[in-house]
């Protein structure tokens, strides 16, 4: 309704537009002859003049439609997108931000707009920024980088475990992030997307202490025989994570479910879910399926038979190894 009567109103006003231009004068009526046959061959040719200026309109109208309806779904797309999407210039100041993004560095838009996104890099890891902004403006490659990045008080910014409540030996990782850049169609700018991968790197952690704390720990003798038997490299790395685990788990008894309830069930954060999300595909553990919900777009995830299957060996394996 409101489109309508926007639309209404912008061609009220060119026609009064018209009809001033045509009283000063700058436009005139042709000259013809005042005879019959004349007059009815012009008001022919208006009456026809007129259905096309009314089919042409009628063309415009549907192409403004569509041009915003477009124009919606790219913003819906761009600002609640998983991942961080910025515009920097050259020499990284930042000229779009999304939401997302937003939320990553804890900065509100307007004041992110103009800023220098180094000034939120950990400055140990500034060399490296500054050298992916080289490379990208120096030619027109990808490239990508791995950073820490520093809160607005120069403490690394601390990354909250949202699986677990209780506090930890990792509770104050450091915000790790992973930037993709590439420079943009006219070489003035470039297009960076930034990944929270802050929960792989701890995963990764907590794999190797877990690994090296069954190697190293102490077993009873009545269990030292089958403790050694274990082999280790049995346990599917993929499924042997937190988030990882839940989401599979969740999907192994659901079959399928949307980013959305998957992200209620976990309780984490869109970045983190979309990592771990992203592993679980690369193994062909899970499939994902875009689908429309009330004109918005969301993510399906379906486990498939690989996944299945990976699944119920990873809990046979985990059993063996607990001799339940």
């Amino acid at each position: 309704m409101k489109k309508s009567n926007a639309i209404s109103a912008h061609l009220t006003e060119l026609r009064k537009e018209a009809e001033t231009l045509l009283s000063a004068g700058k436009r005139k009526y042709p000259d013809f002859a005042h005879s019959h046959e004349e007059m009815q061959r012009v008001v022919h040719e208006l009456a026809v003049h007129q259905i096309e200026l009314e089919m042409q309109q009628d063309e415009l109208l549907q192409t403004r439609a569509e041009l915003e309806e477009s124009l919606e779904c790219y913003t819906e797309l761009y600002e609640l997108a998983p991942l961080g999407y910025l515009t920097l210039t050259e020499n990284g100041t930042i000229r779009q931000v999304n939401l997302t993004a937003t939320k990553l560095l804890g900065v509100e838009r307007s004041k992110l707009i103009g800023d220098r996104f180094g000034r939120f890099v950990e400055p140990e890891d500034l060399s490296v920024f500054n050298a992916l902004l080289l490379d990208v403006f120096s030619q027109p490659k990808s490239r990508s980088c791995e950073l820490l990045l520093m809160s607005d008080d120069n403490h690394p910014i601390a990354s909250k475990d949202p699986f677990t409540s209780h506090t930890d030996e990792y509770e104050h990782d450091n915000r790790t992030v992973r930037i993709d850049a590439i420079l943009s169609q006219d070489g003035k700018e470039c297009r960076v997307v930034v990944s929270d991968i802050t929960m792989q790197k701890r995963v990764e952690r907590e794999k190797n202490a877990l690994l090296s704390k069954l190697k190293h720990a102490g077993k009873s003798e009545s269990k030292s025989d089958s403790f050694s038997d274990f082999n280790h490299n049995q346990i599917d790395k993929v499924i042997h994570a937190r988030i990882r685990f839940a989401a599979l788990s969740y999907l192994y008894t659901a079959n399928e479910a949307s980013f959305v309830q998957i992200k209620k069930q976990i309780k984490t954060t869109d970045g983190n879910l979309s990592v771990h999300m992203r592993m679980l595909e690369s193994a062909d553990y899970i499939k994902c399926d875009k689908d429309l919900l009330a004109r918005k777009p969301q993510t399906i995830y379906k486990i498939t038979p690989k996944g299945h299957d990976a699944f119920v060996r990873y809990k046979a394996c985990i059993t063996a190894f607990l001799g339940t």
